[in-house]
C-alpha cells in the first residue's frame, strides 16, 4: 500500500493526515454475539469488498484466533490478499473464479459454483478444491433454479461428489422473516437439501442466512436446515471510526460563498475549518451541504461542496478549535436512504486502517 511504501521512503515517523480505527474489541463482542443466537449455527465472517471498507487483513487477523469456519470473500484476489497476510482460517471465494487464473499452482480455497461449465474447470485445475453448490431460492441473481438443480447433479462427474462440502443461498429479505417470499425461500433450501441427500450427498456446510437471516433464525427454523450464516453488517456495526485533522480555520463574514459553484452561502458571521479529506477518500458528494463532522464532542455542519480532497465545515460552536485538532467523519443512514455501509465500502484503499482496542 502507498503508507506503507511511504513510510519505508521517509522512516519510521510518518503520521497520515487521515486513518481509520478498527476496533478489535468491538469486532470480537460483535462476532461472539451472532455467534450465541443459535448455537446451531456457526459465524462466517464475510470480508468481501475489502471487508466492508475496513480492511480485508486487519479484520481477518482479529477474527482467526476465534476459528469461524470460513472467511467469505468474492474474488480470488481476495483470497490472495488472506493467504499472503498468514490467515489461518479457511477461506470461500463466494464470486465467480475465471478459470484461466486457476492454473497456476494448487490453491488452499473452497468456490462457490452455480454452472456446471464453471464446476468442471475448478476441479479440473484444482482437484482437491472443495466446491458449495449455490442454489437460487427466489432472489434469482447467481444460483441454480431448484426445478434444475437434479439436472445439474445429473451432469456432475460422480469422482467430483466427495469434493462438495456444502450447499448455500441467499435470503432477499430476511429482515422480513414473516414475508411469504422469505419462508417461501426456506421452504425451497430445505427441498434443496433433500435433493442433494437423494443423490448420496450430505454436504458438511449448508448456509443461507446473512445477519438479519441469524437474527431471524428461530422463526425461519434454519436450524434445522443449516448450519452456518455468511455475516457482514451485523458484524461491522459500529467497528469504526474515521478521523482525519484540521489543517486551516479562517473567519467568513455573512454573505460570504464556499466551495464549487457557491452552493452555500454564510447566514452571518462563522468560523470555519478545512479538511484535508473529500469524495476520493470516501467523503460521498451526496454529504455536501447535508452531512456532518464530530469535532470535540460537538457535531459540526459540512457546508459547501465536498471536493475531492478537501471538506470544509462549520465549527463556529467549537471551543478553542485549532490547526491539528483531529476530526471523525459522520455517515447518517438518514441521507438520501443510504446506509452506512455504502459508504464504507467506498472507503479509500490507501488510508491507513489501525487496529485499536
Amino acid at each position: 500500500m502507498l503508507f506503507d511504501k511511504l513510510k519505508k521512503l521517509i522512516g519510521r515517523r510518518y503520521f497520515p493526515l487521515n486513518r481509520l480505527e478498527i476496533s478489535q474489541k468491538k469486532l470480537i463482542k460483535n462476532y461472539k454475539h451472532l455467534s450465541a443466537i443459535d448455537k446451531k449455527i456457526k459465524v462466517a465472517p464475510v470480508l468481501k469488498s475489502n471487508a466492508y471498507g475496513h480492511g480485508i487483513a486487519e479484520v481477518a487477523k482479529v477474527l482467526d484466533r476465534l476459528n469461524p469456519p470460513f472467511f467469505c470473500v468474492d474474488s480470488l484476489y481476495e483470497a490472495y490478499k488472506l493467504y499472503k497476510a498468514g490467515i489461518k482460517s479457511r477461506i470461500l471465494i463466494m464470486g465467480y473464479v475465471n478459470p484461466e487464473n486457476l492454473k497456476v499452482k494448487n490453491l488452499p480455497f473452497s468456490y462457490v459454483v452455480y454452472e456446471i461449465g464453471q464446476l468442471n474447470q475448478i476441479l479440473n485445475y484444482q482437484p482437491d478444491a472443495k466446491i458449495h453448490i449455490f442454489v437460487d431460492t427466489g432472489m434469482h441473481r447467481e444460483g441454480i433454479l431448484l426445478k434444475d438443480l437434479e439436472e445439474f447433479l445429473n451432469d456432475i462427474p460422480k469422482r467430483y461428489f466427495g469434493n462438495i462440502e456444502g450447499l448455500s443461498s441467499h435470503f432477499g429479505a430476511s429482515e422480513k422473516p414473516n414475508a411469504y417470499e422469505t419462508k417461501d425461500q426456506a421452504k425451497k433450501f430445505k427441498k434443496a437439501v433433500s435433493i442433494l441427500n437423494k443423490y448420496g450427498i450430505f454436504p458438511r456446510w449448508k448456509h443461507f442466512a446473512n445477519s438479519d437471516g441469524l437474527i431471524n433464525s428461530k422463526v425461519l427454523g434454519l436450524g434445522s436446515i443449516s448450519n452456518m450464516a455468511r455475516v457482514g453488517l451485523g458484524l461491522y456495526d459500529s467497528v469504526l471510526r474515521f478521523i482525519t485533522h484540521i489543517n486551516q480555520i479562517k473567519e467568513l463574514k455573512k454573505g460570504d460563498k464556499v466551495g464549487y459553484d457557491f452552493t452555500y452561502t454564510a447566514k452571518k458571521d462563522m468560523t470555519m475549518a478545512v479538511l484535508p479529506v473529500g469524495y476520493n477518500d470516501g467523503v460521498d458528494r451526496i454529504l455536501s451541504n447535508r452531512g456532518e463532522v464530530l469535532i470535540k464532542r460537538v457535531r459540526c455542519p459540512i457546508i459547501g461542496r465536498v471536493s475531492m480532497n478537501i471538506t470544509t465545515v462549520d465549527v463556529s460552536k467549537v471551543k478553542n478549535v485549532k490547526v491539528g485538532d483531529e476530526v471523525e467523519i459522520i455517515f447518517n443512514p438518514k441521507i438520501n436512504g443510504r446506509i452506512p455501509y455504502e459508504y464504507m465500502v467506498h472507503l479509500n484503499y490507501e488510508i491507513k486502517r489501525v487496529v485499536v482496542y
